[in-house]
């Protein structure tokens, strides 16, 4: 990842983007909503709940840090636990700020070559993280697809279809990071194509040194990708850790339930509608889902709310799962990214 793809006006361009939606949602989704309701809210939810919610946030990131650990262990490239912590939170932040979470795994292998961990494994790390996570956050869906499917029947009828969109893009994200990972022909096929582009747009300087990179790169990422097939528990492991990650954040949802007092709807009505919308806002690439995660809020929980909550319950949830989320990634992007800068100019 280059250092223009993350400059600062980069970034600034990305969050003036999410603003602009945030303005747009506010505008047409909040539009009858008054702050007063919202410090009302505030007021009457019970602090417990939110802050085991909060809580349940820094166990999402905290699990993939260890899927961070256990696979670059498994590599042969350990790296403290603390740094795995940024390589989260970086993937975190720049992945709410671009659309359809595009910049968030260049950003981590962009900070991780920074850290002398190279591409080879930071790629192949970063692949399985997300090939896992995408099967996960599908099967986790189907469960509740048979276990609450009347919660599909009861919502729009453009929910069910943005829900089908998103995992056909979810299922086929998954197949590509497949072949990417073990298919013996489809990196050097790409690393091929992008080759041969370069060249022909005239962006390629001494195409006969990067062509030899090239192939050294393929041989390395052939060789990490053979090492994690060697590894059969490894991939129980991260499952299992991914399982608990997502599950830590749909149960976000239910416990900003339980702070407004009401017990009617149980964990799995909550869960399951989290977990719809995880699917469904794949189907729409912008930062953060901004828009169609809050609309597609009120759709679901309007089943379990009353009115005079559901807007309210909605806004803390995005504060808790996104928001706050997303304040604590900038800042530890912050300090990871001058850590780097010190520790680069200390050396020069």
């Amino acid at each position: 990842m280059s250092e223009k793809v993350i400059s600062k006006k980069n970034q600034l361009r990305s969050i003036l983007l999410i603003t602009g939606l945030m303005t747009v949602t506010v505008a047409v989704i909040l539009k009858d909503y008054t702050i007063n309701e919202l410090v009302e809210a505030v007021r009457k939810v019970h602090p417990f709940y939110l802050l085991a919610g909060i809580g349940l946030m820094f166990l999402f990131i905290g699990c993939q840090a260890m899927n961070f650990s256990m696979i670059m262990s498994s590599l042969g490239q350990p790296s403290s636990f603390r740094y795995c912590i940024e390589y989260a939170y970086i993937g975190n932040y720049f992945g709410a700020i671009t659309p359809g979470a595009s910049g968030g795994q260049p950003a981590q292998i962009y900070y991780m070559n920074k850290d002398k961990i190279h591409i080879d494994i930071s790629s192949i790390t970063i692949f399985l993280m997300v090939f896992v996570s995408q099967i996960v956050i599908v099967l986790m869906g189907g469960v509740f697809v048979l276990l609450r499917f009347g919660m599909l029947e009861r919502s729009a009828d453009w929910f069910s279809y943005l829900l089908i969109a998103g995992s056909a893009v979810m299922l086929g994200l998954t197949g590509i990071l497949f072949a990417l990972m073990f298919s013996r022909r489809t990196v050097p096929f790409l690393v091929d194509l992008t080759f041969r582009f370069g060249k022909k747009i005239h962006v390629i300087k001494k195409p006969e040194e990067i062509q030899i990179k090239f192939d050294i790169l393929i041989i390395a990422y052939r060789e990490k990708a053979r090492m994690i097939l060697k590894h059969p528990s490894l991939y129980v492991k991260v499952f299992l850790v991914t399982v608990l990650q997502w599950v830590a954040y749909g149960m976000v949802s239910y416990l900003v339930y339980l702070s407004f007092g009401y017990r009617k709807a149980d964990i799995l009505d909550l869960m399951g509608g989290q977990a719809f919308i995880n699917i469904a806002v794949a189907a729409v690439p912008l930062p953060g889902s901004v828009g169609i995660a809050e609309k597609s809020f009120l759709i679901l929980f309007g089943q379990y709310y009353p009115a005079n909550d559901l807007t309210s319950a909605m806004i803390i949830g995005r504060i808790i799962n996104f928001y706050l989320p997303l304040l604590i990634s900038f800042l530890v992007y912050i300090f990871a990214h001058h850590r780097m800068m010190k520790a680069k100019m200390g050396k020069d």
